[in-house]
């Protein structure tokens, strides 16, 4: 008899660590990723995607010129980020990049709307 009300506290206790723990890091893995939509024309890298890299990115002490951590300038210089998946980890999912600044919501969908169309140098 006290086995079974063991266990059954047991379960109670796994139930609870879940809900506290466990969920509260799904949930903001989902908010930090959302719910982009793309509808419309895709994104070009020239008319809409290269304005964005080049203002929040490929700056001095960044990605600039010359940069040791990637010179995001060029398609070319970038293309290497996109294709490893650095870039899709770091500035789609997790939200990190660009350091001490956040894209809009806006910049967020083109970025992710060029990348899952396979990220054209167009």
């Amino acid at each position: 008899m006290h086995q079974k009300v063991y266990m059954q506290k047991v379960i109670r206790l796994n139930g609870f660590l879940i809900l506290t723990i466990v969920m509260p890091l799904v949930l903001t893995q989902c908010a930090k990723t959302g719910s982009i939509v793309c509808d419309g024309p895709a994104p070009a890298y020239s008319s809409d995607v290269q304005s964005i890299i080049q203002s929040s990115c490929a700056i001095a002490g960044c990605h600039g010129s010359g940069s040791g951590n990637g010179d995001y300038t060029t398609y070319n210089g970038l293309a290497p980020e996109l294709s490893n998946g650095r870039f899709e980890r770091e500035v789609l999912i997790n939200r990190t990049m660009p350091q001490g600044s956040r894209l809009s919501t806006s910049q967020l969908q083109t970025l992710q709307c060029w990348f899952d169309d396979g990220f054209p140098n167009n």
